[in-house]
């Protein structure tokens, strides 16, 4: 791995190349915002381009010249050896680009005039997908690590804006609260915005969901294109984090079950059965990821995983222990509550005494006090607002199965701020529901119905 430290991110022709897309990028940005002055809101708009280009910057930086390694250049180390790969044989690039990783395509691929990706990253599958994708970012980039760094975080940041719409449309936050959660959560910006798996990760979740909304909604029109990305994005998070699509599915089989049961809210019996339904599919959704945690690859995965952070000292090799050695479904059932907490709250702060993990300590801290918050002001209100609303629905159990699922496969503290990064939006979301806001709005639609009616019996007098 010698030749992943001495590759060049700031020659000259780079760092101009980094500025001056950073220039397009804020032109774009400045006449996109005066396009919308109208809109008080979009404000947020141009701050969440700046936030997450300046985190990226932030966290390619620490890597390179702190850490001095760290995933995020062996991806990019990666993904050049790739793109040395297409100019020997564009054959052999598209071979390896759509096979899985095998050594024998390895040494039968690279060589000296390419370069050898770095082994660790080549023999688990789900990173050198990254690499695949990093590879062709880095033919549009002139194979410069900062302006390929930059594009990411801008694409986060059009993926995190878009819902930011979704969920303003809703009327149920004040602005600056959806901006809270959605644009500016420190961690997760970044985290997310960078060469990271997890940037992948969060960007196809995010257009997945805004997608399947689209789809879901009776006021809006879907398009052939909403069924692509959905597909596409889908693909990726299927090669990346799989068990990221299964949470989706299962989390929009509850939200369209809910949207059914409310139909039938007047006939009790297919109320209370539609929602018995929606609890077996819930219960067999946890059993089957306990059956396949147990037979399939997915636990050599994370041990895999916990092994290359283990030896990374960006990480610090902080682990958590769940208590949980029966990945059955009874030992995923017991696992539930301890996994939950761990997947909303951890790091505690006494964990996090780090320059890595001290903003998501402090980060749990406020998702907890948000909690105590909720509960100790209008929660009934609160909670059968969440429960009216589709896209709260799938918001609420979203977080309860990232949850889950991230505190049950991560067993290292680093690993788990990164895999339970896409619900902390949701959670900050659902914790500041403005339930006088949805008053304000019920009380002015109402002025205006009785105002429509006026209107209606003076053109009729």
């Amino acid at each position: 791995m010698e030749d992943l430290f001495q590759l060049d991110y700031f020659s000259i022709i780079d760092i101009v190349w980094a500025i001056f897309f950073l220039f397009l990028i804020f032109s774009f940005v400045n006449i996109k915002k005066k396009q919308y002055l109208e809109y008080d809101y979009f404000k947020y708009y141009s701050q969440n381009a700046y936030a997450k280009l300046l985190l990226s910057l932030v966290y390619a930086l620490y890597f390179i010249i702190v850490v001095d390694g760290g995933d995020t250049l062996a991806y990019w180390d990666g993904g050049l050896k790739m793109n040395n790969l297409f100019w020997k044989s564009s054959d052999m690039y598209f071979k390896e680009l759509f096979s899985d990783p095998d050594m024998s395509l390895y040494y039968g691929h690279f060589d000296i005039s390419t370069g050898y990706p770095p082994g660790w990253i080549y023999r688990e599958k789900e990173s050198w997908f990254i690499s695949k994708i990093v590879s062709i970012f880095s033919f549009f980039t002139f194979k410069s690590y900062l302006v390929t760094t930059f594009l990411l975080a801008y694409l986060s940041s059009v993926a995190s804006w878009k819902l930011f719409e979704l969920v303003h449309s809703f009327k149920l936050n004040t602005n600056k609260n959806i901006a809270i959660a959605v644009l500016f959560v420190p961690s997760v910006g970044f985290w997310c915005s960078g060469i990271t798996k997890d940037t992948i990760v969060m960007f196809s979740t995010t257009i997945i969901i805004c997608n399947a909304f689209q789809v879901l909604s009776m006021n809006k029109k879907t398009e052939f294109k909403n069924f692509f990305w959905i597909a596409f994005y889908g693909f990726l998070l299927l090669n990346i984090r799989s068990f990221m699509v299964s949470t989706i599915v299962v989390c929009l089989a509850f939200t369209y079950s809910a949207r059914i049961a409310n139909k039938y809210r007047s006939n009790a019996f297919a109320f209370y059965s539609i929602r018995l339904l929606s609890i077996v599919v819930g219960f067999l959704f946890f059993t089957f990821q306990g059956d396949s945690l147990m037979n399939s690859e997915k636990l050599e995965e994370a041990a895999l995983i916990q092994k290359d952070f283990a030896v990374n000292d960006t990480y610090e090799g902080k682990k958590y222990d769940l208590g949980v050695t029966d990945y059955s479904s009874a030992g995923m059932v017991k696992a539930f509550v301890p996994a939950v907490i761990a997947g909303l709250y951890r790091p505690f702060l006494w964990e996090s005494l780090s320059i890595t993990l001290i903003l998501n300590g402090l980060e749990g801290a406020f998702y907890l006090y948000l909690t105590i918050v909720f509960f100790r002001s209008r929660a009934i209100k609160k909670v059968n607002l969440i429960r009216k609303h589709e896209f709260f629905i799938f918001a609420f159990f979203f977080c309860l199965l990232m949850a889950y699922m991230s505190g049950v496969t991560s067993g290292l503290l680093g690993v788990l701020v990164r895999f339970k990064a896409p619900l902390i939006p949701f959670l900050v979301l659902l914790l500041t529901i403005d339930v006088d806001l949805k008053d304000q709005m019920d009380k002015k639609e109402g002025e205006i119905k009785n105002d429509a009616d006026s209107s209606v019996i003076n053109l009729i007098n």
